[in-house]
């Protein structure tokens, strides 16, 4: 009631003449006209334009009045009103013509002093230069004022009504009111109904004032401006049948809107636009205990104190709801400040809504439930997760979280629940949350994000703590992933995982390593998964683990590694504790001698073996990757050209040009130095090439020298035997080369021949590892090689067109192609091993060289070979991983078996083939294929 908050502000605001008197001086004195006014009966037409220098106050009065405005009228007075009008009966003041009325005092004054009605209609310009613009009153029946653009001194439009009707006032343009102490527009109403409904209206004191004492309801719409520049923006207040307020744009000094209800209906407030309080609550709203609801819905809201004040002790629920920003501007208070001594309370913030203060966004005071539902934001306006955002005092909530809740929650009573929603986000880092009376009743349940660590890597660590929770249901995300490792979140509660998710960083070491941690008070149940983010840590060996969750009560929980955890060349697994650490949960660089399986709950926990580290199978990938771009092009002379010693007979002509081509398929199989893991590759490669020249020493000899190009790919799969996780790898690339040839070329085709190869390849390289982000780099460098053998024939058979040949050859290939430097997305830094190895054949051909009687002088000659060779390589092909280096194994010695054919098939063609077989230790093996053809021009 006036009795509220801010009533010493408001008292006495208007000093207003006195009325009666003014009936007696103006009102009872006879039927004195004059001026532009002509009538008889009560009944006047006004007519004829302004003029300052002659107007003069129409005072006009009747048992019923009268009056009307013909178009063009208009009046300016120096002195007195522009029109004082005086009843006992009826009084009608209609101008429908925009006429310009402007009176010294008032501009217009109507006044019933008995029974009757009172209606002003104006549709032009009314101003009270230094009194009012129009004023109103009645002792009877209905006040009823349409106007459009008023302006008065002290109240731009004044209507009070003491009888016992309604009151109703219209304004389709503006009003204002000058002096220091005004208000736009007034209503006093003792009857029944009070009605306003204006655009923009401003004032000192207020915009809008409204009483009602009478039996009916209140109602003020206004669709555009208000503004107090001292005062209220709109100040309403009854005793009747209810209270409503829309409005736009309301812009008070002390505040915005001020709305008491004394009276026994409900009470609504909606304002779409912006509502400012500079110097107490944006909006006020009192409903007293005779009332039902009260309702308010708002968007922008800027109050000192609270952006939005409610007090409910009516008998209906009180409801709250946002659309904008909600904020308070002093360095205490609340967004939203909301009491009810008996119903419930509904405050919910709509998408896009932010309700923000300095103590909290939303302070709800109650003694029935409280209920806040939340699309959009709530927090405090330090915008700190450590920050209080909603406080609650008097009975038990729900909230209810679809948005942002940015700060801590302190709540009462028993039976508080938080539920977080799938889209929701909580962010609490740093916080301390308390649930009200320790209670089963009290919970959590988290379907969306709750934070637990923000802030940059260097800020200090942050402990988030739940006090007071009955159970922390979680199926979302409950985070404490921000890149720096030691934060802490404590639930004084029970723990129930419902397939959400924890998200950890770690600095994955020893078993001193930092790490975030999970702190359990109570007892754990249901199913969680676990994410392990790596904090900068670089592997080591660990005894117990790393500890991640700790369970001080019945630890029924299971908690589920979910993806890949690595640091460097390892890989980390989640495992419960033993022994007097069974209940605890921790983070193991040793393997763990069973196989991973779907969460059980483990009699007796299994201890993982500590002197076994578990590597990571991208390593072996990484490893083939190199391999097979330096053993790609590697080539000898048969491979590229076939068997040359009879290619050109010595027939005397002259050739200088050829072409071949070649393709080779292969699959490798292979083991790390560990033991753990197993790759296999399977690679394809096509090299063209061809002759450019050719000389000869003693027309015997020649000497080939020839360019070269090749296209190559290989896709390799590491395993892991040891914790199951693989990795797939590729590498294609290009080269270009060029190659050198010499033969003795002795008659009976056999002789000393060297060959010389060097080529340059460059590559792409991907690794995409099972869980984990694809790694893409590049690798290149260039390979050559010296090749010699002796050609001995042992034996022919003339009769069916066979000879017999051996072969001893030795080649040397150095391998120069080295992989770029890579960092991985998890930080891990990775380095090729290897290059520069020195490749070493040593072997044996034996073929013969032979035809078909059928084919004897078509140059069509076909020779089959058997080939062994010992193959050495200097360096094992390796990754070094964050500084530990895992190798290639079983390739240093090879054994080496190739059978095919080679042949002639005309004089210009030549076609050849063969399969081979590599045998090394630790499971080394590498099978091949080639098919290659050769045209002389």
């Amino acid at each position: 009631m006036l009795t509220q908050k801010n009533r010493s502000r408001y008292s006495g605001f208007l000093t207003r003449r006195h009325i009666w008197g003014t009936l007696i001086l103006y009102g009872m004195t006879g039927n004195a006209y004059a001026g532009s006014c002509t009538g008889t009966l009560g009944i006047y037409t006004c007519s004829g334009i302004e003029d300052s220098a002659t107007d003069t106050e129409q005072v006009l009065n009747g048992n019923s009045l009268s009056v009307i405005t013909l178009p063009g009228f208009g009046i300016v007075t120096n002195s007195g009103r522009a029109f004082s009008l005086l009843s006992t009966d009826d009084l009608t003041f209609t101008d429908d013509n925009n006429a310009t009325i402007t009176g010294n005092d008032d501009g217009i004054y109507a006044a019933n002093t008995s029974s009757g009605a009172v209606s002003i209609t104006t549709t032009g310009t009314v101003t009270g230069n230094n009194g009012y613009g129009i004023l109103g009153s009645t002792i009877g029946t209905n006040l009823t004022i349409n106007a459009a653009n008023v302006s008065g001194n002290i109240v731009g439009v004044y209507a009070e009504n003491f009888g016992t009707g309604s009151v109703s006032v219209t304004t389709t343009g503006s009003v204002t009111a000058k002096s220091d102490s005004n208000i736009g527009i007034y209503v006093d109403g003792r009857g029944t109904d009070v009605t306003i409904q204006a655009v923009d209206v401003s004032g000192q004191l207020y915009g809008i004032s409204a009483l009602n004492f009478g039996i009916g309801a209140t109602s003020i719409i206004a669709t555009g401006i208000v503004t107090a520049n001292e005062g209220v923006g709109i100040f309403s207040s009854t005793i009747g049948t209810g209270l409503t307020i829309n409005a736009v744009n309301v812009l008070g000094d002390v505040n915005g809107i001020f709305s008491e209800n004394a009276g026994t209906g409900a009470q609504s407030i909606t304002a779409t636009g912006t509502v400012t309080g500079a110097l107490s609550d944006g909006i006020y709203a009192y409903n007293g205990n005779g009332g039902t609801s009260q309702t308010i819905q708002a968007a922008d809201v800027s109050g000192y104190t609270s952006g939005i004040y409610a007090e409910n002790q009516g008998s209906g629920a009180l409801s709250i709801t946002t659309t904008g920003t909600v904020t308070n501007t002093d360095t205490t208070g609340y967004g939203i400040a909301a009491r009810s001594t008996i119903a419930p309370m509904s405050l919910t913030l709509l998408e896009n809504s932010t309700v923000q203060g300095h103590t909290a966004g939303i302070y709800a005071d109650s003694t029935a439930s409280v209920d806040i539902t939340n699309f959009g934001t709530v927090r405090n306006v330090s915008r700190r997760a450590s920050d209080l955002a909603i406080l609650t005092t008097g009975a038990s909530g729900v909230i209810t979280n679809n948005g942002l809740v940015l700060g801590t929650l302190q709540l009462s009573g028993e039976g508080n629940s938080f539920i977080n929603n799938s889209g929701g986000t909580w962010d609490t880092a740093g916080g301390t949350n308390d649930f009200g009376t320790p209670t089963t009743a009290n919970g959590v349940v988290n379907n969306g994000t709750i934070i637990a660590a923000n802030g940059p890597v260097a800020d200090s660590v942050q402990n988030t703590i739940f006090n007071n929770v009955g159970t922390f249901s979680n199926a979302g995300i409950l985070t404490m992933a921000n890149g720096r490792a030691g934060d802490i979140t404590i639930i004084n509660g029970n723990y129930e995982g419902s397939g959400g998710q924890l998200l950890f960083d770690t600095v994955l070491g020893g078993d001193d390593s930092a790490s975030d941690k999970l702190v359990v008070n109570g007892n754990t149940a249901g199913s969680t998964y676990v994410s392990v983010n790596n904090a900068g840590g670089r592997e080591a060996q660990t005894l117990n683990g790393i500890e991640l969750i700790q369970v001080n009560g019945q630890s029924d929980g299971e908690f589920v590694q979910n993806g890949r955890i690595v640091a460097g060349a390892y890989d980390y697994f989640l495992v419960r504790g033993v022994g007097t650490n069974a209940t605890n949960w921790y983070l193991s660089s040793a393997a763990v001698p069973v196989d991973p399986v779907d969460p059980v709950d483990p009699a007796v926990p299994v201890a993982p073996d500590p002197s076994l580290m578990v590597e990571r199978p991208e390593a072996g990938v990484y490893s083939a990757n190199l391999a097979a771009a330096n053993n790609m092009f590697v080539t000898r002379l048969h491979d590229r050209l076939g068997e040359t010693q009879y290619t050109d007979v010595l027939t005397g002509e002259k050739k200088v040009t050829s072409m071949w081509l070649r393709n080779e398929g292969g699959h490798n199989r292979s083991r790390d130095d560990s033991g753990q893991l197993k790759t296999q590759a399977n690679r394809y490669v096509m090299q063209l090439g061809g002759g450019i020249a050719q000389w000869s020493h003693d027309g015997l000899d020649r000497l080939h020298l020839g360019l070269m190009a090749g296209y190559g790919n290989s896709k390799s799969n590491t395993a892991s035997h040891v914790s199951g996780y693989d990795a797939k790898g590729s590498v294609d690339g290009y080269s270009v080369g060029v190659y050198g040839t010499w033969y003795a070329n002795a008659k009976d085709k056999s002789g000393l021949y060297a060959d010389g190869w060097m080529q340059y390849s460059w590559f792409n390289n991907s690794v995409d590892g099972q869980g984990l982000a694809k790694e893409e780099y590049k690798s290149k460098g260039t390979t050559a090689s010296v090749e010699s053998g002796y050609t001995f024939k042992l034996g022919e058979n003339a009769e069916q067109n066979v000879s017999y040949f051996i072969q001893p050859k030795a080649q040397l290939t150095w391998m120069g192609v080295k992989a770029d430097d890579h960092k991985e997305t998890n930080g891990t830094d990775i380095t090729g091993e290897g290059n520069n190895n020195i490749q070493t054949h040593l072997g044996i051909k034996a073929f013969m060289n032979g035809y078909a009687d059928q084919d004897k002088g078509k140059n069509r000659v076909f020779q089959p070979f058997v080939e062994v060779n010992w193959v050495h390589n200097s360096k094992d092909f390796g990754t070094k991983i964050d500084g530990i280096i895992v190798k290639q194994d079983g390739a240093a010695n090879i054994a080496e078996l190739k059978m095919g054919v080679e042949g002639k098939l005309s004089k210009q063609v030549s076609l050849w083939g063969n399969v081979g077989q590599q045998v090394g230790n630790k499971g080394y093996s590498d099978t091949s294929a080639i098919l290659g053809i050769k045209y002389d021009f």
